[in-house]
C-alpha cells in the first residue's frame, strides 16, 4: 500500500485522473442512492397506504359483518313462525337480543309490505315511522333478489342537529315468497370519520369511503359538501370497481392533487376504501435528504475523501450482504431462532464436547398442542404471531451456552449443557407455565390465544449416542406427553420405541383390514323408559390374528391419525344400512340406525351424495338413519367445506345426534343453527349418579335443555337401575347400556331384538286384557 501511494505522489497526472476517477465513481454512486432512495420514499409510502387501507378496510368489514349478523339475526327472528304468537314486545325483544354485538351505534328496525316500522332496536317514537319512500326500500320491494343493498346519503331524522347516513337493508319475504318488507339498518357515517381521523396521512393526505357507483360517503379530511359528490366522471373510478384492491397514482378530481392511491373493495359490500398520499408530501424528506446529501458529496469529492467513504459504503454493503446471507442460511426468519441446519451442527458440537468431558446435556423436543387449529380458526397471520411470541419467550429460557431452535412448523427444540434430569425438569415446566401465558394478538380490543406445549426429554448418553437417536428418542417421549393429556413433560423410556413400533404395526394391519374387509359392526340396543328398542348403534369392532381384539379407542385414534378415519367411517356406515335392510326384510323391526361420523367425513366433496347413495342402494329412507357427532365437529362447522357438507346432508332429511353432549365444547348455538334431534349425555355423568351430586346435576341439566329444545335425550352408559330410576324421573327419553344390553354381533343382535318385540308385544296384551 505504501508502495502505490509513493508512485501516485511521484506522478501527479495520475494522481489528478485517479481523483477525477473516484470523483466521478462516487458522483455516480451519490445520484443511484438517491435515485434509490426516491424509490424507498415511494415503496415506503405505498407499504403505508397498502397497511392502513388494509387495516381499514378489516376493521370497517368487520363491523359491517357483526351489523350485517345482527340484521339477519332479526330476520330470521321474525320469520320464524314459532315465535308469531309471541306478544309484539316479546318478539321486539328478541328480535334484537344480539344488537349490542353491532359496535356501529345505529339503529335496526324492520318494516312491514308498505314501508311502516313494526319493530326496532329503539323507541318506535324516535324513529320515521314510514320509510317507503327511501331507496333502500324501495330496491327491495321492486327487486326479489336484491340481496343486501346499500343506501344513498341521508340525513337522519333521529339526531339533533341530523347527521348525514347510510342504511344496510335485506328483503323480508312472506310464506309464499312475495315482499313482506324489509329489515334495515341506518349507519352514521360519523362512525367512519372517527375511524379516519387517527390515521397519519401528511399535510394533504386524504381518505375515502366510497360506493362503488362513485358517490363519496365519507372523506377525510371531513367537508360537509363531499358527502355525496360522485367521481363517476373520474377516469380512476373504473379500475376502482373492477378490482378488489390495489394502489395507483393520480390527480385528485375533488381538490386536483397528485396522490398515491391505494384502494381495497370492503369484502362483499359495494363498498371501496381509499387511502391517499400526497406525493409532494411523499418526496418532501426525500428533497431534504437530497440536498444535503448532494451537498456532502461535493465537499468530500473537493476535499478528496470521497476515495475513504466509497471504500467504507462498499465495505458496509458487504458485511451487510454476508450478514443476512447468514441470517437466511442458519436462523429461522419468522422467530429469529436458528433453523433445523444450524441446530444440527450446534448439536454435534455439543455432543463432541460433552462425549470428550463425559459430560450429559439434555434434549427437548417442544411441540405446540393444537397449533393447527390457530392457523385454521384464526389465519396464518396470527399462526405467525403466535410462533414469533413463543419463539421470544421460549428464548428467555435458556443460558448462554444452551441452544434453542426451530426446527419446522411448531415444532421447537432446546439442548441444555450441562443438565441432569432435574435441571432439564425445572426448565420444562419452567417453559410449560411461559408458553401457556395468553398471547395477545390485538390489544386494541384485549383479544388473546391460549396455547399449551407438549415437552420430550432424552438425556445424553442414557437415552442415545449420537445426535440423531437423542432426536429421536425425545420425539418418542412428546409423543407420549401428547397421549397423557397434553401440556405435560415426558422422560424418554425405552418402552416408548416399542409402542411406537407397535403403533405403526396396528396402522399398517388396520389399513389391511380396512382393504380386506376384517372389520365388523356390533349393534347396541337403544330403549325407552318400557324397555323397548326405538333404535340402535352401529359401533366398529376390531379382531387382529396377530394383536387379537384390538380396544375401539385404540384403533380409532390410530384411523384419526393416520386419515383412515373417513374411509373406516364410509365402511360402517355401508355395512349398518346394508345390515338394516336385511333384518328388515327378515321381518325384524329396528326404527333407526345411529352411525358414528368425524369432521373428516363431512370435508369429504362428495360426502352428502354418498349418504344419499348409500341410503338408496339398500332401500333406506333419511328417517332411518342418525348421524351420531361429537362436539368438535361443529366446533370445526366454521370451516366453510364442514358447514356446506353439514347442511347438505341435513337438507337430505337425515338427523343429526350431539354424543357426549357436556364433555367438549358445548355451546347452543350450535343446537340453534342445525337441526340436532338428539342429545346423548356422556357416560362419565351417568356412572356418577347415585354417588356424584354433581354428575347427576349435570344430567338432570342436560335433560331440561333437551325438554326446553325439544330433543331426544339419550342416555349412554347405563348399567344399574338405579341409575335408569333416576334418569327416568328427570325425564330422560331414551337409554343405552349394558342394562339392557351390550354391542352385539348382528346375529345376536337379531335374537335380541326378536325378544324384545315379543316381550313388548306381551304386555301390550296383558294391559288390553285388564279391566277398563
Amino acid at each position: 500500500m505504501i508502495r502505490i501511494a509513493s508512485s501516485l505522489l511521484a506522478r501527479p497526472m495520475l494522481f489528478v485522473l485517479a481523483g477525477i476517477g473516484i470523483t466521478l465513481a462516487t458522483t455516480a454512486v451519490t445520484v443511484v442512492s438517491l435515485y434509490e432512495m426516491r424509490l424507498d420514499a415511494m415503496a415506503q409510502a405505498r407499504d403505508a397506504a397498502e397497511n392502513l387501507v388494509i387495516s381499514l378496510q378489516k376493521e370497517t368489514e368487520r363491523n359491517l359483518d357483526i351489523y350485517q349478523l345482527a340484521m339477519h339475526d332479526v330476520a330470521m327472528t321474525i320469520q320464524t313462525p314459532s315465535l308469531s304468537g309471541l306478544s309484539p314486545e316479546t318478539r321486539q325483544l328478541i328480535a334484537f337480543s344480539t344488537i349490542s354485538n353491532a359496535k356501529e351505534p345505529g339503529v335496526l328496525f324492520a318494516t312491514d309490505a308498505a314501508g311502516t316500522i313494526v319493530f326496532g332496536s329503539r323507541s318506535l317514537d324516535s324513529l320515521k315511522p314510514n320509510v317507503s319512500e327511501r331507496d333502500y326500500f324501495q330496491i327491495q320491494r321492486q327487486q326479489k333478489h336484491a340481496g343486501l343493498f346499500l343506501s344513498e346519503p341521508f340525513l337522519s331524522h333521529t339526531s339533533d342537529p341530523p347527521q348525514p347516513e347510510i342504511a344496510l337493508s335485506r328483503r323480508l319475504d312472506d310464506g309464499n315468497g312475495q315482499f313482506a318488507g324489509i329489515v334495515a339498518g341506518t349507519l352514521r357515517l360519523n362512525y367512519f370519520r372517527h375511524l379516519f381521523e387517527g390515521s397519519i396521512l401528511g399535510r394533504h393526505g386524504t381518505i375515502t369511503l366510497l360506493r362503488t357507483d362513485g358517490t363519496v360517503l365519507m372523506r377525510y379530511p371531513f367537508h360537509a359538501g363531499d358527502i355525496g359528490s360522485s367521481l363517476a366522471k373520474g377516469h380512476s373510478l373504473d379500475p376502482l370497481v373492477q378490482s378488489d384492491h390495489g394502489t395507483y397514482i393520480d390527480i385528485a378530481v375533488l381538490d386536483h392533487v397528485e396522490r398515491l392511491y391505494s384502494f381495497r373493495r370492503i369484502g362483499s359490500y359495494p363498498l371501496i376504501v381509499v387511502v391517499g398520499l400526497a406525493t409532494g408530501d411523499i418526496y418532501a424528506g426525500w428533497r431534504k435528504r437530497a440536498m444535503a446529501i448532494g451537498a456532502v458529496t461535493v465537499i468530500l469529492d473537493a476535499f478528496f475523501i470521497s476515495l475513504s467513504l466509497m471504500f467504507a459504503r462498499q465495505l458496509r454493503k458487504r458485511l451487510a450482504m454476508e450478514c443476512q446471507l447468514r441470517q437466511l442460511a442458519w436462523f429461522d426468519s419468522l422467530t429469529g431462532l436458528p433453523n433445523r441446519a444450524l441446530l444440527q451442527r450446534e448439536s454435534l458440537r455439543v455432543l463432541t464436547n460433552h462425549s470428550r468431558d463425559a459430560a450429559s446435556f439434555a434434549t427437548l423436543f417442544i411441540d405446540l398442542d393444537r397449533f393447527k387449529r390457530v392457523n385454521d380458526t384464526q389465519g396464518h397471520a396470527v399462526g405467525d404471531e403466535v410462533l414469533s411470541e413463543i419463539g421470544r419467550r421460549l428464548r428467555e429460557h435458556v443460558q448462554a451456552d444452551d441452544v434453542i431452535g426451530r426446527l419446522g412448523g411448531d415444532e421447537f427444540l432446546a439442548i441444555l449443557q450441562r443438565s441432569d434430569v432435574l435441571k432439564a425438569t425445572q426448565i420444562a415446566g419452567r417453559i410449560l407455565n411461559d408458553v401457556y401465558r395468553p398471547i395477545v394478538i390485538n390489544s386494541k380490543h384485549d383479544t388473546g390465544i391460549t396455547i399449551s406445549a407438549s415437552i420430550g426429554i432424552a438425556i445424553y448418553p442414557h437415552d442415545g449416542q449420537d445426535t440423531d437417536a437423542l432426536l429421536r428418542n425425545a420425539d418418542l417421549a412428546m409423543y407420549q406427553a401428547k397421549s397423557a393429556g397434553r401440556n405435560q413433560v415426558r422422560f424418554y423410556a425405552p418402552e416408548y420405541e416399542r409402542q411406537a413400533k407397535e403403533h405403526l404395526e396396528l396402522e399398517i394391519a388396520l389399513q389391511r383390514a380396512l382393504r380386506s374387509n376384517a372389520l365388523s359392526v356390533a349393534y347396541q340396543p337403544k330403549v325407552d323408559a318400557a324397555g323397548i328398542l326405538r333404535g340402535a348403534e352401529a359401533l366398529a369392532r376390531w379382531h387382529s390374528d396377530k394383536h387379537g381384539q384390538v380396544a375401539p379407542d385404540r384403533f380409532i385414534a390410530i384411523a384419526e391419525e393416520s386419515g383412515l378415519i373417513a374411509e373406516m367411517d364410509a365402511w360402517v356406515m355401508g355395512e349398518a344400512c346394508r345390515q338394516l335392510a336385511e333384518w328388515r326384510a327378515a321381518g325384524v323391526i329396528v326404527p333407526n340406525l345411529s352411525v358414528n361420523v368425524c369432521a373428516a367425513d363431512f370435508r369429504r366433496p362428495d360426502y352428502p351424495e354418498f349418504v344419499a347413495r348409500t341410503l338408496l342402494a339398500h332401500g333406506l329412507t333419511p328417517e332411518d338413519l342418525t348421524l351420531e357427532m361429537t362436539e368438535r365437529v361443529l366446533f370445526d362447522e366454521s370451516a366453510e367445506d364442514v358447514r356446506k357438507s353439514l347442511d347438505a346432508v341435513h337438507a337430505l332429511g337425515v338427523a343429526f345426534s350431539i354424543d357426549d353432549f357436556g364433555t367438549g365444547y358445548s355451546s347452543l348455538s350450535y343446537l340453534r343453527r342445525f337441526a340436532v334431534k338428539e342429545l346423548k349425555i356422556d357416560k362419565s355423568f351417568v356412572q356418577g349418579i347415585g354417588g356424584d351430586a354433581k354428575a347427576e346435576s349435570l344430567a338432570q341439566t342436560l335433560i331440561n335443555i333437551g325438554d326446553v329444545l325439544k330433543l331426544t335425550v339419550t342416555a349412554e352408559g347405563v348399567e344399574t337401575a338405579a341409575q335408569r330410576d333416576f334418569l327416568g324421573q328427570h325425564g330422560c327419553h331414551l337409554y343405552q347400556g349394558y342394562l339392557f344390553s351390550p354391542p352385539l354381533p348382528p346375529a345376536d343382535f337379531r335374537c335380541w331384538a326378536e325378544t324384545n318385540a315379543a316381550r313388548a308385544a306381551h304386555a301390550q296384551r296383558s294391559c288390553a286384557s285388564e279391566p277398563g
